[in-house]
């Protein structure tokens, strides 16, 4: 006769995929089910928020600010904060597209994203390799960019000689061009944040970079990387942008400085790095420009709207600070 004997427990474990709490405390849930309410909330509350012009402009501008939020969570989550040249890089390069755009559309855009690319480039190898203070650096970028874009067109719009019509065209002929980039960048930035070896280390950096170096880690090259990444995105949105008027202006993307720190850090990227994902940033993209029409509309102006969203981001950083002291405090 055998008798079987069980272990009292204190109760079973839940995966972080289905225990609710769990995904509540997901930045990226919480934001997309906000968004959600949002949208409804507008759709029966208010006027002409859901007419075919006005969620046309709102998909592109979203989709815009998207695409550099979607490269800019990898700098925050390498651990390296925020790049403060973003505005001005998107700045210049709209004059890089409208000056070789007389080559044709694409190759202009290709060229627009070559050129934010090496400007990303550049900046993760000063603040990877050299060690140098993210913000300081890029700072200091913005104000080198600018000068360069100054001394280039002496203060004057470019205007491109050569045919974007190819980027006014409705995929489908129902989604515009800038909305199935903005898709594309974000499903592909998050697969490679999510299941590369080099996005998961980008992570492991921002957790922990000393332990990481423990390990043999080199992270300087990750940091470089996650720079280079976030400048690609950057020229993206530069040549997306200027392409709409085919003309190149050191006053355009001035408000995507501001706009993409934002989206990130309400989409749920940890400023202190290692936590949240680009699918988040473009998340809060989509909340952040959806907001700020719904404010718009509602006829509150656009210093009225500077405050909600600086509210929003001391917000969200309390909120982080909260949930990290509470884990510290479980542990």
């Amino acid at each position: 006769m055998s008798v079987t004997t069980r272990i009292p427990t204190t109760g079973q474990r839940r995966s972080p995929r289905t225990d609710p709490s769990a995904l509540m405390q997901n930045g990226s849930v919480v934001i997309a089910l906000v968004t959600a309410v949002l949208v409804l909330v507008a759709i029966f509350f208010v006027p002409n928020f859901a007419t075919i012009s006005n969620v046309r402009a709102v998909l592109i501008a979203v989709s815009l600010t998207g695409i550099a939020a979607v490269g800019l969570s990898l700098i925050t989550i390498v651990g390296r904060v925020f790049s403060l040249s973003i505005a001005s890089t998107i700045a210049l390069t709209t004059i890089v597209f409208a000056q070789t755009l007389q080559f044709g559309a694409i190759p202009a855009l290709f060229v627009a994203i070559v050129f934010g690319t090496v400007i990303g480039l550049i900046q993760g190898f000063i603040v990877g390799r050299l060690q140098t203070d993210p913000i300081i650096t890029t700072i200091a970028f913005s104000a080198i960019l600018l000068g360069i874009g100054q001394i280039w067109t002496r203060g004057r719009t470019v205007v491109g000689e050569g045919d974007t019509s190819i980027f006014s065209t409705n995929i489908l002929g129902l989604v515009p061009f800038q909305v199935v980039a903005f898709l594309v960048v974000t499903v592909l930035v998050f697969l490679w944040h999510r299941y590369s070896v080099a996005g998961r280390r980008i992570t492991l950096i921002g957790l922990n970079e000393n332990a990481s170096k423990v390990t043999g880690l080199l992270t300087w090259p990750y940091v470089m990387l996650a720079f280079g990444v976030s400048g690609l995105a950057t020229g993206l949105t530069g040549g997306l942008l200027a392409a709409q008027s085919g003309q190149g202006n050191l006053l355009l993307g001035g408000t995507f400085g501001f706009d993409v720190v934002v989206a990130a850090v309400v989409g749920g990227v940890g400023v202190k790095g290692g936590t949240g994902s680009p699918l988040g940033a473009a998340i809060g993209a989509l909340f952040v420009g959806l907001l700020g029409n719904v404010l718009a509309l509602m006829g509150l102006t656009y210093e009225t709207q500077l405050v909600v969203k600086g509210v929003l981001v001391l917000l969200a950083v309390t909120l982080m600070g909260v949930s990290a002291y509470r884990t510290r405090g479980r542990k």
